[in-house]
């Protein structure tokens, strides 16, 4: 019975050794999954900042498709894929700060003093950073299969044409002429990729709605009916 009673507590450590092992390396994995994702979601907006500073200097029309529009998208997947909702704060702020950088880098080597900022002002730049950090967030909110998470799509969506508004609007603070209405097509078909992308189901019919209360919200302000 000794004898026995033995073998069945060295057999007991084992077991507790091996799911403290595994656990650890689960854990380490997880860790280091976080930080690979923190470095790719800053080089990965720097990288993009450093293309939007080429691409400054093409037709506008280009740039105002690519600003903010890839910076949108990219920090949506940076939210989508973190692993917490604090890690998506922590690193949709990074990626809306990589491009910060990179368009400040070039703006240095930029001939005659010209500056490239995600916005043509101060109130525009201070709006869409705060925008794009938070949609981080919305996207990782997302997530949530129930209303909250269609709201969050749909806020994503309406904010996005609530920018193709801006822009084709002839009152626009961001009024880009010609954006209308080959890049307003553009855009409406980035926002419905979003809302079937990020929704399922009836879920996707719902987010449809708020961006569409959102962005005639904003329409019916701009033109002032």
């Amino acid at each position: 019975m000794q004898i026995g009673g033995s073998v069945a507590s060295v057999d007991q450590n084992y077991t507790l050794d091996q799911n403290y092992t595994a656990t650890f390396i689960a854990d380490d994995r997880q860790e280091r999954a976080i930080v690979l994702h923190m470095v790719l979601s800053f080089v990965g907006g720097m990288l993009l900042g450093a293309l939007g500073a080429v691409l400054a200097d093409g037709p506008d029309l280009l740039y105002a498709i690519y600003e903010p529009y890839a910076y949108v998208l990219f920090v949506v997947i940076v939210g989508r894929t973190a692993a917490s909702l604090g890690w998506a704060a922590l690193t949709s702020l990074l990626a809306t700060l990589g491009p910060i950088i990179a368009l400040l880098a070039a703006s240095i080597f930029k001939s005659g003093g010209e500056f490239l900022s995600l916005g043509s002002n101060g109130a525009t730049l201070n709006f869409t950073l705060f925008t794009l950090a938070s949609f981080g967030l919305l996207s990782y909110f997302t997530k949530r299969d129930d209303l909250w998470g269609d709201f969050a799509g749909g806020t994503l969506a309406g904010v996005v044409a609530i920018d193709g508004l801006d822009k084709a609007l002839p009152g626009g603070l961001e009024h880009v002429p010609g954006f209308w209405p080959e890049s307003v097509l553009v855009v409406t078909a980035l926002a419905a990729a979003m809302l079937f992308s990020l929704r399922r189901g009836k879920g996707r019919l719902r987010a449809a709605l708020v961006a569409l209360i959102i962005a005639s919200s904003y329409f019916v302000f701009a033109v002032g009916l």
